[in-house]
Protein backbone atom coordinates (compact mmCIF):
# COMPACT_ATOMS: atom_id res chain seq x y z
CA UNK A 1 0.00 0.00 0.00
CA UNK A 2 2.86 2.41 0.81
CA UNK A 3 4.39 1.80 -2.62
CA UNK A 4 1.10 2.74 -4.26
CA UNK A 5 1.05 5.98 -2.28
CA UNK A 6 4.60 6.77 -3.46
CA UNK A 7 3.69 6.11 -7.08
CA UNK A 8 0.56 8.20 -6.70
CA UNK A 9 2.50 11.09 -5.16
CA UNK A 10 5.14 10.95 -7.89
CA UNK A 11 2.38 10.74 -10.48
CA UNK A 12 0.70 13.82 -9.04
CA UNK A 13 4.00 15.68 -9.06
CA UNK A 14 4.72 14.56 -12.63
CA UNK A 15 1.25 15.59 -13.79
CA UNK A 16 1.57 18.96 -12.08
CA UNK A 17 4.90 19.55 -13.78
CA UNK A 18 3.41 18.71 -17.18
CA UNK A 19 0.34 20.87 -16.71
CA UNK A 20 2.02 23.92 -15.21
CA UNK A 21 5.39 23.62 -16.89
CA UNK A 22 8.46 23.22 -14.82
CA UNK A 23 11.68 24.98 -14.15
CA UNK A 24 15.12 23.43 -13.80
CA UNK A 25 14.76 22.99 -10.05
CA UNK A 26 11.51 21.05 -10.44
CA UNK A 27 12.92 18.89 -13.24
CA UNK A 28 16.00 18.03 -11.17
CA UNK A 29 13.91 17.18 -8.12
CA UNK A 30 11.56 14.98 -10.12
CA UNK A 31 14.48 13.16 -11.78
CA UNK A 32 16.19 12.66 -8.42
CA UNK A 33 12.98 11.35 -6.86
CA UNK A 34 12.31 8.99 -9.76
CA UNK A 35 15.84 7.63 -9.94
CA UNK A 36 16.22 7.23 -6.20
CA UNK A 37 12.83 5.52 -5.93
CA UNK A 38 13.88 2.96 -8.52
CA UNK A 39 17.16 2.21 -6.73
CA UNK A 40 15.55 2.05 -3.29
CA UNK A 41 12.68 -0.19 -4.43
CA UNK A 42 15.10 -2.56 -6.18
CA UNK A 43 17.35 -2.66 -3.11
CA UNK A 44 14.37 -3.42 -0.89
CA UNK A 45 13.34 -6.31 -3.13
CA UNK A 46 16.92 -7.58 -3.35
CA UNK A 47 17.31 -7.34 0.42
CA UNK A 48 14.13 -9.34 0.92
CA UNK A 49 15.33 -12.01 -1.53
CA UNK A 50 18.81 -12.00 0.07
CA UNK A 51 20.57 -10.77 -3.05
CA UNK A 52 21.96 -8.02 -0.82
CA UNK A 53 23.54 -8.48 2.60
CA UNK A 54 20.85 -9.40 5.08
CA UNK A 55 22.23 -7.54 8.08
CA UNK A 56 21.43 -4.55 10.27
CA UNK A 57 23.63 -2.19 8.24
CA UNK A 58 21.89 -2.89 4.91
CA UNK A 59 18.49 -2.86 6.60
CA UNK A 60 19.17 0.53 8.18
CA UNK A 61 20.59 1.98 4.96
CA UNK A 62 17.57 0.96 2.89
CA UNK A 63 15.12 2.17 5.53
CA UNK A 64 16.95 5.48 5.93
CA UNK A 65 16.77 5.98 2.16
CA UNK A 66 13.06 5.13 2.15
CA UNK A 67 12.42 7.65 4.93
CA UNK A 68 14.33 10.43 3.14
CA UNK A 69 12.56 9.56 -0.13
CA UNK A 70 9.15 9.79 1.56
CA UNK A 71 10.02 13.11 3.21
CA UNK A 72 11.26 14.52 -0.11
CA UNK A 73 8.15 13.37 -1.97
CA UNK A 74 5.92 14.90 0.69
CA UNK A 75 7.90 18.16 0.56
CA UNK A 76 7.52 18.28 -3.21
CA UNK A 77 3.77 17.65 -2.96
CA UNK A 78 3.49 20.62 -0.58
CA UNK A 79 5.62 22.68 -2.99
CA UNK A 80 3.29 21.85 -5.90
CA UNK A 81 0.18 22.59 -3.82
CA UNK A 82 1.64 25.92 -2.74
CA UNK A 83 2.68 26.71 -6.30
CA UNK A 84 -0.97 26.59 -7.35
CA UNK A 85 -1.98 29.23 -4.80
CA UNK A 86 1.07 31.42 -4.18
CA UNK A 87 3.89 33.16 -5.99
CA UNK A 88 6.28 32.93 -3.03
CA UNK A 89 7.76 29.44 -2.87
CA UNK A 90 10.85 30.36 -0.88
CA UNK A 91 10.07 28.22 2.17
CA UNK A 92 8.84 25.27 0.11
CA UNK A 93 11.86 25.42 -2.21
CA UNK A 94 14.22 25.47 0.79
CA UNK A 95 12.46 22.48 2.37
CA UNK A 96 12.59 20.42 -0.84
CA UNK A 97 16.22 21.37 -1.47
CA UNK A 98 17.31 20.55 2.09
CA UNK A 99 15.64 17.14 1.89
CA UNK A 100 16.55 16.12 -1.65
CA UNK A 101 20.27 16.72 -1.07
CA UNK A 102 20.37 13.65 1.22
CA UNK A 103 19.17 11.21 -1.44
CA UNK A 104 22.15 10.97 -3.85
CA UNK A 105 24.66 9.92 -1.15
CA UNK A 106 22.23 7.25 0.10
CA UNK A 107 21.72 5.98 -3.45
CA UNK A 108 25.52 5.74 -3.89
CA UNK A 109 25.80 3.74 -0.66
CA UNK A 110 23.01 1.40 -1.77
CA UNK A 111 24.64 0.89 -5.17
CA UNK A 112 27.91 0.10 -3.41
CA UNK A 113 26.18 -2.83 -1.69
CA UNK A 114 25.89 -4.49 -5.11
CA UNK A 115 29.57 -4.15 -6.00
CA UNK A 116 31.01 -4.49 -2.50
CA UNK A 117 28.65 -6.28 -0.10
CA UNK A 118 31.30 -6.09 2.62
CA UNK A 119 30.95 -2.30 2.60
CA UNK A 120 27.96 -2.74 4.84
CA UNK A 121 28.98 -5.10 7.55
CA UNK A 122 29.76 -8.32 5.76
CA UNK A 123 29.06 -10.57 2.83
CA UNK A 124 25.81 -12.04 1.63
Amino acid sequence: MKILKKFAALGIIGAALLVTGCNGFERNVFQTLSTSRDVIDKAQADYESRKLPHNQCAFALINDAKAVQTTAVNAMVVYEEQKATSKDLTAETALVASTIVSLPPLVVKIKTLYTNPASCGGSI
